[in-house]
């Protein structure tokens, strides 16, 4: 297989999926270098059903060559869709997509659709702070004296 395309692909060997009670920003879902992360709705269905979500996305937008950097973007700078046209159209299709099968599982163990984005639309989601969001709140208190 070409290097190139192999760059592309999410090593199932080391995929983990994890629950957590704390995400790096406003959001059940995430993912990152080999990492699947749901947060904690205190519900397995909910949480398995934010894993696929994610899984599928992060898998479709990194076979297309688009960095998780710019999907992080795209979650938190209303800017950066405007910067990356190309990457968030397609960004957008991965995550329609996702929807759909996340909607079908959520379905097939017996939840409302409806039901389901309420819960997850209205969870309160703890973000835990960064070290380099710490390391800045110091250089910028450090600058106030």
């Amino acid at each position: 297989m070409k290097q190139k395309a192999q760059a592309r692909l999410l090593d199932y060997s080391r995929l983990k999926f994890k629950v957590r009670k704390s995400m790096r920003y406003d959001d059940v879902g995430d993912y990152f270098d080999n990492t699947i992360i749901a947060y904690d709705m205190n519900n397995p269905i909910i949480s398995n059903a934010i894993m696929l979500h994610e899984f599928i996305e992060y898998t479709l937008i990194k076979s297309a060559g688009i960095p998780v950097s710019m999907i992080d973007a795209f979650d938190t700078d209303e800017n950066a869709p405007d910067k990356h046209p190309e990457e968030y159209k397609l960004y957008s299709k991965y995550h329609r997509m996702a929807n759909t099968i996340e909607r079908h599982f959520i379905e097939n163990m017996g939840m409302e659709w409806k039901e389901y984005q309420k819960k997850v639309y209205s969870a309160k989601v703890k973000v835990r702070r960064s070290k380099k969001h710490v390391i800045l709140q110091k250089i910028k208190r450090a600058r106030v004296r």
